[in-house]
């Protein structure tokens, strides 16, 4: 696989032991507002345990990725405790199902063993909404087959301070927020034409209303979404060499209305067209 330039001076540069997941070279990239794991929990080999994995070892996953040029081609399973060793950030926990997991194994109130979080899966049912738009050839997905969006776009979050529930008062993640400013604004990230940014208030609550603009030099146009809960703020980047669409939503491990993808996915498609960008991630 080959790692941009941008890509490459990101990891060169800084310290932040988090960068995200996903394609390196996708078009779209979503932001969260922070990981939900367990940061008291230290057995890698439990996937619902996933901090140091997917959090603290991830810079230097992404190193070694680049010095050894690891692309998806034979990358194994690794949704399984058996098979965590196998993970990579390219392609974290492959395998998992395109379902929903909730409940426990010890409760025995566990669904969708192979599923993955909802917030993921809203991510897959929107990345499926935005290329089927893009390609007759993308088939629709059903429960048993395997969650792809990680090669078709890139995520990282808002805080690097994990949790498993939310809490917009804790002070390290607005802390993190604000640290994590030169991260997001920096090339790579800015190169990104379409911006996914599931966050709810969570910017105003640790930055300002400044939060987007700041990142990437985007002008807000209005909210484009009228159905109660579900509002969709826009911004663009009026920019002829690197234009970008932002679209500011609830959270997506919230429900999610397909129409409220269904109208998400045809912005983004309009503007994709508009400017002439091929949301296809290159090789």
């Amino acid at each position: 696989m080959k790692y941009s330039k941008e890509f490459k001076a990101l990891i060169d540069s800084t310290n932040e032991a988090y960068i995200g997941h996903g394609n390196p070279n996708a078009k779209i990239l979503f932001i969260g507002q922070e990981g939900a794991s367990d940061p008291e929990a230290s057995k890698e080999e439990d996937g619902r345990n996933d901090y140091l994995r997917s959090i603290k070892a991830n810079h230097e996953d992404w190193s070694r990725n680049i010095q050894e040029g690891i692309g998806y081609d034979n990358l194994p399973e690794c949704c399984t405790p058996d098979t965590l060793k196998n993970y990579n950030p390219l392609y974290p926990y492959k395998g998992q199902k395109f379902q929903v997991r909730s409940g426990s194994d010890e409760a025995g109130t566990l669904k969708g063993e192979k599923g993955t979080a909802r917030t993921w899966y809203n991510y897959q049912k929107l990345i499926n909404r935005i290329f089927e738009l893009l390609s007759a050839e993308r088939k629709t997905m059903t429960k048993d087959d395997d969650i792809d969006f990680h090669c078709l776009s890139f995520h990282s979050d808002m805080s690097a301070v994990v949790s498993m529930k939310h809490n917009p008062k804790n002070s390290d993640g607005a802390e993190s927020v604000i640290k994590r400013v030169s991260l997001l604004s920096s090339d790579f990230f800015r190169n990104f034409p379409i911006v996914i940014a599931a966050v709810g208030h969570f910017p105003r609550e640790t930055y300002g209303n400044s939060y987007f603009g700041d990142l990437f030099g985007v002008e807000y146009l209005g909210n484009e979404e009228t159905v109660r809960y579900e509002w969709m703020n826009v911004s663009i980047r009026n920019d002829e060499a690197h234009p970008m669409l932002l679209i500011h939503t609830p959270q997506f491990s919230d429900a999610i209305s397909d129409r409220h993808l269904d109208q998400i996915a045809k912005r983004v498609v309009d503007f994709a067209r508009e400017h002439k960008i091929d949301l296809f991630p290159e090789e």
